[in-house]
């Protein structure tokens, strides 16, 4: 079940895009340290930071691009109606 959660991504600190995709942990630690050395990264690091699976990525990218929703917008988890 780990291996299927494959990549972990940082998010702005207001949930609203994705800043960095990553295949590790480590990965992701250096692009986010390589952001705030160089000043690229507008809230001085503070992000946050998920892990997910690649069809989900897939996914919520592809709501995002189509409806021009935010990040927590398309990643919020669908309800379903509880079996009875």
């Amino acid at each position: 079940m780990v291996g299927q959660y494959d990549v972990y991504l940082a998010v702005d600190f207001f949930n609203t895009r994705i800043l960095f995709t990553a295949k590790t942990s480590g990965e992701l630690s250096r692009k986010i340290l390589t952001g705030i050395e160089k000043g690229t990264l507008t809230s001085d690091g503070a992000v946050r930071m998920y892990r997910t699976t690649q069809v989900t990525l897939d996914d919520i990218l592809a709501i995002m691009s189509m409806y021009h929703v935010p990040f927590h917008e398309a990643a919020k988890p669908l309800e379903r109606p509880h079996a009875q």
